[in-house]
Formats: C-alpha cells, structure tokens, sequence
C-alpha cells in the first residue's frame, strides 16, 4: 500500500498520525512475512534510531483495534498481518517463517459462510494454521 494511502486510511480511522506511526504501519500493511515486534523494530530504528518498543506496541494496538491488522499469537511471541481475507497461514516448524496461502481460499470463505449460516454465529476473524516445513528448509535437507 502506498504511503499515502495508508495516510488517508488511518486519518479516516481516527487515528492520530505520527512520522513513526506510519513507517510501522507501513511495515505491517506491506509486509507478507508476518514480522513480530522485534522484525517491526529492526526494519523501522534506521530512520527512527529514537524510536521504542512502546512505540511499536502502542501503535500495534490502535491498528489491531481498529481493525486494520490482526495479531497471530504463538507460544514464543506474536506476528502480525494485514492479510484480512479469509486464508491459510503456512507456518514452517523449522525456521518460523509464515507465508499466506492462497491454494483454499474459496474453501477457507465457504467454511465461514457455512458455520455463520448454520451456527447462527457471527464471526469476527478467522485464523487457519497448516504446519509443516517450507521449500527452503526442505530443500537445506536434500
């Protein structure tokens, strides 16, 4: 997403824009890897050698609340995505890395609209976890 966009975005969300608020953003909104805090404060203390992990934090929590990123909570820490459509998370056991999948995505939406239809549930978000080893670490075992 461009910055000016995600500028307009976040205004029209009412959240109160800051130089470092919208290079986190930008790194979450324009990232597929899924970064937790720490990958969030290595790609942004560059330009901001100021900035905290408070900062981050808090601006985590105004993006999440408002419904712009969702967190996926795992045992170690958390990550982040901008990815809200209903889809699968590819999680390598060996290295971490986390990559959207987009192979079910129509399966993944009917799932939701059957259960919301037939449960008389009303979902708010949606997490789906595959676990297995990626190409890079399959390929580091050949």
């Amino acid at each position: 997403m461009l910055s000016n966009d995600l500028h307009q975005l976040m205004k029209s969300e009412g959240i109160k824009i800051t130089p470092q608020r919208l290079a986190i953003a930008e790194v979450l909104v324009n990232s597929t890897d899924h970064p937790s805090v720490q990958q969030i404060y290595e790609r942004v203390k560059d330009h901001f050698p100021s900035l905290t992990l408070n900062t981050i934090y808090s601006t985590i929590n105004v993006l999440v609340k408002r419904g712009l990123i969702q967190e996926l909570p795992f045992q170690q820490y958390s990550r982040y995505e901008s990815n809200l459509n209903p889809h699968l998370n590819l999680v390598c056991t060996i290295c971490g890395d986390i990559a959207d999948s987009s192979a079910a995505d129509a399966l993944v939406k009917d799932l939701l609209l059957n259960v919301e239809g037939s449960e008389n549930f009303e979902i708010a978000w949606q997490r789906m976890d595959f676990y297995g080893e990626c190409k890079k670490c399959t390929s580091v075992k050949d």
